[in-house]
């Protein structure tokens, strides 16, 4: 996600474009605070040599090229499918691609989709996240896709993409809806995060509310679902942190009366009570941080990583749990990449890291 071109987090752009002004630093991920202009191709990848991890990984550049990655899956022909926005945001060029991962041949599936940002194959097809629609297409038995067609269209949102799409063991596909204010509540159908059955798809249920910006989702190896949380709209004061949380069924996360760690919002009404009622975060990041991927290290079952897009990072957070809640601490990972998108166990054990500004796609292996 552009910071500013795409909409992911613009009010963190405002906020950033104050704080550039107070400190006279430019980041590279915040050029476009200005009227931004169109790359015509992405910049040059990070060197290997330029990425920090902890001691006992490798890091490899494994495919680059591509245009806007957004969601990377693993294909029903084994290859790596990859969505990317392919031009601009709003331009309608969304593609997905089939992409072999050690010869970096690819091959076109999809193409002329609207901001896909969440791809999953489940059921015999293709799912597609696009803007404010979710699509459907058909997966034939050579791996080619049909044309796709709309589950739903016009999803509730707030102007941003409603994120990544993920399979869970039970068969269902999760989704979110992003969160807009309807005075001091969030709009109906907004700020929730959803589970599809492919067979009954016309009666999704809400698992949680109070999600502002679901973007992203995993699932560990006891069937629990983890969440990011894009929390950018303004508090009493300044901007609230971004979250990782752990989804408990029925619960609200409190979003917009609460942020943070639970903290009432009395511009939108928030009290003490409510927010005692809603669910704490696991862990917190910084605002405008903009986690757009987790998942479940493939070394440790009990470490979540996290792509925070706006820092050029990947941190580690090590949960414990208590009782059904849970508490995480946040620790580097990989830094100095521009805007890591997506996160994928690919099938040897490896961490597969997206960058969305270069379009580069790197490997992480852990020695052994």
């Amino acid at each position: 996600m552009i910071l500013c071109r795409h909409r992911l987090n613009c009010a963190w752009r405002r906020q950033s474009c104050f704080y550039l002004l107070l400190t006279g630093i430019l980041l590279g991920s915040l050029a476009a605070c200005s009227t931004p202009r169109l790359r015509t191709t992405p910049p040059l990848p990070p060197a290997v040599a330029d990425l920090a991890t902890p001691p006992g990984f490798t890091v490899e550049l494994l495919v680059d090229g591509l245009s806007s990655p957004t969601q990377m899956i693993v294909g029903p022909d084994g290859r790596l499918w990859v969505a990317q926005l392919n031009g601009g945001e709003n331009e309608g060029k969304g593609q997905v691609l089939a992409v072999n991962p050690e010869s970096g041949g690819r091959r076109v599936l999809l193409e002329n989709l609207f901001k896909p940002t969440g791809v999953a194959v489940h059921a015999g097809r293709l799912w597609i996240a696009a803007g404010r629609d979710l699509l459907a297409a058909p997966i034939g038995s050579d791996a080619s896709v049909g044309l796709p067609k709309p589950v739903f269209t016009d999803l509730p949102f707030n102007g941003r993409s409603n994120g990544t799409l993920t399979v869970t063991p039970h068969g269902e596909i999760l989704y979110a809806t992003t969160g807009a204010r309807l005075g001091d509540a969030a709009a109906p159908g907004s700020a929730t995060l959803w589970a599809l059955t492919p067979q009954q798809p016309s009666h999704p249920r809400a698992l949680a509310t109070g999600l502002k910006g679901a973007y992203a989702h995993a699932i560990d190896p006891q069937g629990r679902i983890w969440t990011t949380e894009i929390g950018d709209d303004p508090i009493d004061e300044g901007f609230p942190p971004d979250e990782l949380n752990l989804v408990s069924v029925g619960m609200d996360y409190g979003w917009p009366q609460c942020a943070g760690d639970r903290k009432p919002v009395q511009r939108y009404g928030g009290t003490a009570e409510r927010c005692a009622n809603s669910q704490a975060p696991v862990a917190l990041f910084p605002p405008g941080a903009t986690p757009t991927s987790v998942t479940v290290a493939p070394w440790d079952a009990t470490v979540l990583l996290v792509a925070l897009w706006n820092r050029g990072e990947v941190v580690q957070v090590k949960v414990a749990l208590e009782g059904d809640h849970a508490r995480g601490e946040v620790a580097p990972f990989l830094s100095g990449l521009r805007n890591p998108q997506h996160l994928l166990v690919w099938r040897d054990g490896s961490l597969l890291v997206s960058d969305f500004a270069s379009g580069a796609i790197y490997r992480l292996k852990r020695d052994r």
